[in-house]
C-alpha cells in the first residue's frame, strides 16, 4: 500500500482549479489590447494544454500494473495464442469471440506489448489506450482549420474531451484499449473519406477495417463510408469500399462465430417510448452523475437533464443535415462532422438494441457503466463544432456559443474530477489488495458477488490455472503486487493489543441496491484518528480469515473543499455489500500504509468488534 505519488495522496484539485480560472481570465483581458496576439495566443495554449495535462498526471498517478476484471480474459486468448502451434488455430484465437465482439485489434496490441517488453504491463496498455484523445482532439483541430474558424473557438474542446466522467474508460485496461482507439478510427475513416482522394480512401477503408475488429459497433464505419461515398457520388470508390465491408463483415460472422439471442429479453418496438428516451440519454449521457441511481418511481434530476441535452445534441445533427441540402459546395469537414454524429448515434442506437427497457430509464437503477461515458463526451464535442461552424455568419451568436461551451465544459470538467476522483483512489487501492486476496483465499476484492467467487463464473479451476499461467510466463505481476505480509504473521502481530487506535471507528449495516435492482445488505466502515497515524487499511481479524479492507480518505463537500483548500478530509472511509465478507466475529485494526520495518505494519487496535452472521 505504498503512497509515493503526489497526485495520489492530494491530488491539488484547488490549484488546479485555480490556474484553469486565472489562465481564462487572463484570456479574455488580453482582447482588450491589440497588440497582445502573442501574449492571447499564449494563454490560449495553456488554456488548451493544461486540461490535458492534469487528466494524463491524475491517470498515471492512480494506476496499478494490475489485471482488472475482463483483463484476464484477453491475457488467457494471449498465453493461448503465443502456445498454439497450427496457423488456423492461432486465428481462431487472435479473433476469438467475446460476447458478440471480437477484440482482434486489443490482443494485438497486447502481443506487441509482449513482443517489444516481455510482459503485458496494464499500465501502459491503458496509457496507449488514452492516447488516442489526442488523436481525437487533433481531428477537431483539423476540422476548425479546414472550415476557416477562429483557433480560439477550440477551447472548450479540451475540456470535455479529458475529464474523468468516463473514468471507468480511463482507467480499465481493456475499455481504455477499446472504446477510445473506436471512436479515433472510426472518426478517422470518415475524414479520411472526406478529403475525395486515393489516398483518403485508403486510409478510410483500413481504418473501418481496424475498428470493426475493435468491437462489433466499428461495422458502422461501413455504413457510414457508404453513405458518405454516395453522397460525394464517388460510385467507382463506392464499389471497392462494398466489396471491403462485405468481405470483412463476412468474415466477422462466419468465420468460428456463435450468435448469441436472449428469447426472453425485450424488444426496443415494443416500448417504442420508453427505449427511445434511453436512447437521448445515451447520447446525453456526459451529464449522467457519478452517484449511486438506486431504482425509484421518480425522474433523477440528472438523467432527466441527460434526456434533455440529447434532444439538444439531435437538434443540432438535423441542422447540420439541413446544410448540406443548402450548401452547393461542402468541406472535407462536413463530411468528417456527419460521420462522427452519425458514429456517436448508431454506437447509441446499439446500445439500446441490445439493452432494451420496459419502463422510464430515468428511473435509476444499473442503466449506464462509466465506460459508455466516453461516447457521449465526444457526441457533446462533435455537436459544439457544428453548432460553431453553423454559426459563423452569425456575429452576435458564435461568440456565445464560444461563451457557453467553455462555461458548460469547464463547469463538467471541474464537477467530473470532483465527484470521481476518490472513486481512481478506491479503484487503486481496492486493487492492491487483489494480490493478497488471491494468494489467500483464491478470491478478488475487485470481482465477484459473494466471498469466494472466482472469475469465469466461478469455474473451480480455470482462474487458478489461468493465473499460475500468466505468472509464470511474465504476463502478469498479480503476486508481485501483494506487498502485505501473511496472514500468519499479521495473526501473530495482532496478539498484542497494547497499540490502541486514537480515533473514533463505526460501523453501519443498511441496504443498497445492488447492480441486479434488488436490495442487498451493505457495510460501511468509517474512522477518523486523532493523532498523525495514516490509516491505509481497516483489517478485520477473525478466527478463520484476516481481511484488509481499504481506508479511503473522504472528500470534503464543495463548501468544506473550498473552506480547508484541500480535497480529502482526516475521515477514512470505505463501504461493500455484506456478500463479500464471510460470516465471523471480527476484531477491527487499523493499519499504516508501509512496513515500519521488515514485515512489520503498524498495527493500532479500534476494541471494537462486528459480528457477521451467517447469510
Amino acid at each position: 500500500m505504498m503512497i509515493s505519488q503526489p497526485f495520489y495522496v492530494d491530488p491539488y484539485l484547488l490549484e488546479y482549479f485555480g490556474l484553469v480560472l486565472l489562465l481564462l481570465v487572463l484570456f479574455g483581458a488580453s482582447f482588450a489590447h491589440d497588440k497582445a496576439s502573442f501574449l492571447t495566443k499564449s494563454l490560449g495554449l495553456g488554456v488548451v494544454v493544461l486540461p490535458i495535462l492534469y487528466f494524463y498526471v491524475i491517470i498515471d498517478a492512480h494506476l496499478v500494473n494490475i489485471p482488472f476484471t475482463d483483463d484476464f480474459v484477453l491475457l488467457e486468448t494471449v498465453r493461448d495464442f503465443r502456445q498454439e502451434q497450427d496457423f488456423v488455430a492461432a486465428v481462431k484465437i487472435l479473433f476469438a469471440q467475446v460476447n458478440q465482439h471480437r477484440f482482434a485489434f486489443e490482443r494485438l496490441v497486447m502481443l506487441a506489448l509482449v513482443f517489444i517488453t516481455g510482459t503485458v504491463n496494464i499500465k501502459v496498455l491503458i496509457t496507449l489506450g488514452n492516447l488516442f484523445l489526442l488523436g481525437i482532439l487533433y481531428l477537431f483541430a483539423l476540422t476548425f482549420r479546414d472550415e476557416r474558424v477562429a483557433w480560439y473557438y477550440f477551447l472548450p474542446i479540451p475540456f470535455v474531451l479529458f475529464n474523468l466522467t468516463f473514468y471507468e474508460n480511463a482507467f480499465w485496461g481493456i475499455a481504455a484499449i477499446q472504446n477510445t482507439p473506436l471512436l479515433f478510427f472510426a472518426f478517422l475513416s470518415a475524414y479520411s473519406l472526406g478529403r475525395a482522394n486515393r489516398a483518403g480512401l485508403w486510409v478510410g477503408a483500413i481504418s473501418a477495417l481496424i475498428v470493426t475488429f475493435v468491437s462489433g459497433t466499428g461495422m458502422l464505419a461501413w455504413i457510414i463510408g457508404a453513405v458518405i461515398l454516395v453522397f460525394q457520388k464517388r460510385y467507382r470508390s463506392l464499389l471497392w469500399w462494398s466489396m471491403l465491408a462485405i468481405g470483412s463483415i463476412a468474415f466477422y460472422f462466419l468465420f468460428d462465430y456463435q450468435f448469441i439471442a436472449s428469447a426472453n429479453a425485450p424488444k426496443p418496438w415494443e416500448h417504442p417510448i420508453f427505449n427511445g428516451l434511453l436512447l437521448l440519454g445515451f447520447v446525453g449521457n456526459s451529464l449522467y452523475l457519478d452517484i449511486p441511481h438506486p431504482m425509484q418511481q421518480d425522474f433523477y434530476p440528472d438523467m432527466m437533464a441527460s434526456v434533455y441535452l440529447g434532444i439538444f445534441i439531435g437538434v443540432v445533427f438535423l441542422g447540420w443535415l439541413i446544410r448540406s441540402l443548402l450548401s452547393q459546395k461542402l468541406k472535407a469537414s462536413y463530411w468528417f462532422v456527419l460521420g462522427a454524429f452519425l458514429f456517436g448515434l448508431g454506437t447509441g442506437a446499439m446500445f439500446v438494441l441490445s439493452r432494451p427497457m420496459g419502463q422510464f430509464f430515468m428511473y435509476g437503477g444499473s442503466i449506464f457503466s462509466r465506460r459508455y461515458m466516453i461516447f457521449g463526451a465526444v457526441l457533446l464535442a462533435v455537436a459544439y463544432v457544428a453548432l460553431v461552424v453553423l454559426t459563423r455568419r452569425l456575429r452576435y451568436i458564435q461568440p456565445v456559443v464560444l461563451v457557453l461551451g467553455l462555461l458548460g465544459f469547464v463547469a463538467l470538467n471541474f464537477q467530473s474530477y470532483f465527484s470521481s476522483i476518490v472513486h481512481l483512489r478506491q479503484q487503486h487501492d481496492e486493487l492492491l489488495l487483489d494480490g493478497y486476496y488471491w494468494k489467500n483465499y483464491t478470491t478478488f476484492l475487485t470481482d465477484g458477488d459473494n466471498f469466494g467467487d472466482k472469475p469465469f463464473w466461478n469455474h473451480p479451476t480455470r482462474m487458478k490455472e489461468l493465473v499460475g499461467a500468466i505468472e509464470t510466463s511474465g504476463l502478469s505481476n498479480l503476486y508481485a503486487s501483494d506487498k502485505l505480509p501473511s496472514p500468519a504473521q499479521l495473526r501473530a502481530q495482532t496478539k498484542d493489543k497494547s497499540a490502541l487506535y486514537k480515533g473514533t471507528f463505526a460501523a453501519r449495516a443498511g441496504y443498497r441496491m445492488a447492480e441486479n435492482n434488488f436490495p442487498a445488505e451493505y457495510i460501511e466502515f468509517e474512522s477518523q484518528s486523532k493523532d498523525t497515524v495514516y490509516s491505509a487499511c481497516f483489517l478485520l481479524v477473525s478466527d478463520r480469515h484476516i481481511l484488509p479492507l481499504p481506508a479511503i480518505p473522504a472528500p470534503y463537500a464543495w463548501e468544506e473543499f473550498l473552506k480547508h483548500k484541500t480535497y480529502y478530509s482526516a475521515k477514512n472511509q470505505y463501504g461493500l455489500f455484506r456478500g463479500k465478507l464471510p460470516s465471523g466475529k471480527f476484531q477491527i485494526w487499523i493499519m499504516s500504509p508501509e512496513p515500519v520495518s521488515d514485515k512489520h505494519w503498524d498495527l493500532r487496535y479500534t476494541t471494537k468488534i462486528v459480528r457477521l452472521a451467517e447469510k
